[in-house]
């Protein structure tokens, strides 16, 4: 039976989930951010599917293990194609947009490629060792680029405050992920502690966005913008004139 901590987490970021596609349905907005919405919704499709699994199969069952991490492969291949999105929305003006999907594409390929190199001597679990094992590399990549995201939004200094909220949000799910799966093989102890960790994760990503669509309009700067040396010094002379 699935514990009273997770079916409280798990029902209220379904929740959250649907009230945040609302809200870009309501602004009409669901398009121009359609790679979110449709993470968020099949996310909440894979949530309460894996409630019903464990309800009716159980955990141990192999129904409930294939369901489960074939979603989430599913979910994380999306969540792919949404990091490509923020790249190509911050890049969308700079020299190197005509690189990203190519270069993104091709890395995605080699995460693939790594994952079933790793495992194609198991013939008898092949596929749901290559499963897991695209899951934890799917994350760590997660991780690294929503980090690469953040240095190239410090760099050409992102004006908008909903796209770094957004990034923020990929942030905190992908890093609680990432050291999730680290820390389980560093002490074996910890795993069933860790495992509260990630649906959390989740709900605070899904809450984050869902604040953002609501609260901060699409225009809203990030900073107040801050004058380069440059300009404070043709500033200064024209005041001493």
């Amino acid at each position: 039976m699935i514990g009273t901590y997770d079916l409280v987490v798990a029902l209220l970021s379904v929740a959250i989930s649907l009230g945040m596609v609302g809200v870009c349905l309501r602004q009409k907005i669901f398009r121009r951010y359609f790679f979110i919405n449709l993470y968020i919704l099949v996310s909440a499709a894979h949530t309460l599917g894996t409630l019903y699994f464990i309800h009716y199969y159980g955990y141990r069952s192999l129904t409930y293990f294939y369901f489960y991490y074939t979603g989430d492969a599913v979910g994380s291949m999306i969540g792919y194609l949404l990091i490509a999105s923020f790249f190509d929305k911050l890049l969308r003006d700079s020299v190197f947009r005509p690189y990203i999907r190519p270069t993104l594409g091709i890395f995605f390929i080699m995460v693939v490629g790594i994952s079933a190199l790793f495992v194609w001597r198991n013939y008898s679990t092949l596929y749901s060792s290559f499963l897991i094992e695209l899951q934890q590399n799917m994350f760590f990549v997660g991780v690294l680029l929503t980090f690469l995201l953040w240095l190239s939004m410090n760099y050409l200094h992102a004006e908008s405050r909903r796209f770094v909220l957004l990034v923020s949000g990929l942030g905190i799910y992908f890093s609680a992920h990432a050291a999730n799966y680290a820390l389980q093989f560093l002490s074996s102890g910890l795993k069933n502690a860790l495992t509260m960790v990630p649906p959390l994760a989740y709900t605070l990503m899904v809450a984050l966005w869902l604040y953002t669509f609501w609260r901060v309009p699409e225009g809203e700067a990030a900073v107040a913008p801050v004058p380069r040396p440059e300009e404070s010094l043709v500033k200064v002379k024209i005041s001493s004139e």
